[in-house]
C-alpha cells in the first residue's frame, strides 16, 4: 500500500451556532481541523496509509486533536510535542445573504515557531509515494515561506510526487510574500489544485485566459509551461447566498480536461473544508488509476457530501461515496 506524507497546522475550531453572530454568542461548537489534516482524514477514510507531520504542544486540547485523527485511523508518528500553544481558529457561520467569517489566531503557534530539522527528514520521508501540503503551511510564519520550499525540495530530490494545493490566504500573507515562495517550486509539483485566480497570480497566465469559463485552455498553458504537471484541478464555485451556492469541477489529467455538471447546494450546512474533500477525491483517484471521468465524479461527490455535514472534514467510505453515487441522493436507506 502507498504511503501519504501530509504536512501541515491542525488547529481547533470553535464555530458558532447559525444565526448567532461571535460578537453575542455565549457558546461554541468545537472541531480539529486544518487544509492538510482534512485531505489525510479524507484519504486515510478512502482506505489509505497516511501519515500527518506537525508540531503541538503537549496539553490536553492537543491530545484531543490528535484523537481525532486517530479516529480517521491516521499516523501521527511524526506529530512532534512542544512548544506552547496550538493554532486556533473562530468560524461565525453566515446565513441567507450574510457570508461567514473566519478569524485566525494562530501566530506563535508550534508548528509556526519549529525548525523543519527537528524532524530526522530521512525518516520523515522514508517509503514516502505522495507528500501532501498547502500554501496555507507556507504561510503560518515567515520562516515558513523557506521551510516549505525545503520540505518540497527534499520530497522532490528523493523522486517523491508533490502534491500542492495553492490556498492563497490574503488574511495570512501578501499575493508578493507568496508568489517569491510558492512560485520557484512550480517545476517541483506533479499534481496541484489551482484555480483561475491561481492561474493568474502564480502562473503568470494572463486574465483573458484564466477565467471560469476558459479553463481547458488554462490549464494547457499552465502545462506548456510546466510539463512536470501531471493533473491540475479546482472547483469553480457561483455564491447565490451563503447557503445556496453552484459547485462545479474541474480537471486537468495528463493533456485531457473534463469538466462536471454545475451543482446546487441549497442548503448549505458547512463548506469550510470542501476544497480539501475535492483535493483527497482527486488524489484517491489518481492512486487507484480511476479513468479522469471517474476521478472528477468522485471528487465532486466527496466534496458534494461534505458540504452537508458540520466539521472540517467527512468520515465516510469509499464505499459510501460509490454507493450514494449509484444512488437518486435523497431516498432513506432501510
Amino acid at each position: 500500500m502507498s504511503k501519504i506524507l501530509a504536512l501541515g497546522e491542525i488547529m481547533i475550531r470553535f464555530s458558532t451556532d447559525m444565526g448567532d453572530l461571535l460578537t453575542n454568542s455565549r457558546k461554541f461548537n468545537v472541531n480539529y481541523g486544518g487544509a492538510e489534516a482534512n485531505v489525510a482524514s479524507t484519504l486515510s477514510n478512502f482506505g489509505h496509509c497516511v501519515h500527518f507531520a506537525s508540531k503541538l504542544p503537549d496539553t490536553a486540547l492537543a491530545e484531543a486533536a490528535l484523537r481525532a485523527l486517530h479516529t480517521s485511523l491516521v499516523d501521527t508518528s511524526q506529530v512532534l510535542k512542544g512548544g506552547s500553544r496550538m493554532g486556533v481558529y473562530y468560524l461565525e457561520k453566515g446565513s441567507s445573504l450574510r457570508p461567514s467569517t473566519v478569524i485566525y489566531d494562530r501566530q506563535r503557534s508550534a508548528i509556526a515557531e519549529m525548525d523543519i530539522h527537528e524532524w530526522n527528514i530521512d525518516e520523515l520521508f522514508r517509503d514516502v509515494s505522495l507528500f501532501h501540503i498547502t500554501g496555507i503551511t507556507f504561510a503560518i510564519s515567515e520562516q515558513w515561506h523557506h521551510f516549505g520550499q525545503q520540505l518540497i525540495e527534499e520530497a522532490y530530490n528523493r523522486d517523491i510526487p508533490v502534491s500542492f494545493d495553492i490556498n492563497f490566504r490574503s488574511s495570512m500573507w501578501t499575493l508578493e510574500e507568496a508568489r517569491k515562495s510558492i512560485c520557484p517550486i512550480l517545476p517541483m509539483l506533479s499534481f496541484c489544485c489551482a484555480n483561475y485566480l491561481d492561474a493568474r497570480n502564480f502562473f503568470s497566465i494572463d486574465p483573458s485566459i484564466a477565467r471560469q469559463d476558459r479553463m481547458e485552455t488554462c490549464y494547457s498553458e499552465i502545462s506548456k509551461k510546466f510539463p512536470n504537471l501531471k493533473a491540475l484541478y479546482a472547483t469553480n464555485r457561483n455564491v447565490v447566498s451563503t447557503s445556496n451556492n453552484m459547485l462545479q469541477g474541474i480537471l486537468w489529467n495528463r493533456g485531457r480536461f473534463v469538466s462536471s455538471p454545475n451543482y446546487q447546494l441549497i442548503p448549505i450546512i458547512d463548506r469550510i473544508g470542501g476544497g480539501d474533500a475535492f483535493a483527497a477525491g482527486i488524489l484517491h483517484g489518481i492512486l487507484k488509476h480511476m479513468s479522469s471521468e471517474c476521478m472528477l465524479q468522485f471528487a465532486m461527490a466527496t466534496t458534494l457530501l461534505k458540504h452537508t455535514v458540520n466539521g472540517d472534514h467527512i468520515s465516510i467510505s469509499e464505499r459510501d461515496v460509490q454507493k450514494w453515487l449509484e444512488s437518486s441522493g435523497g431516498e432513506v436507506k432501510r
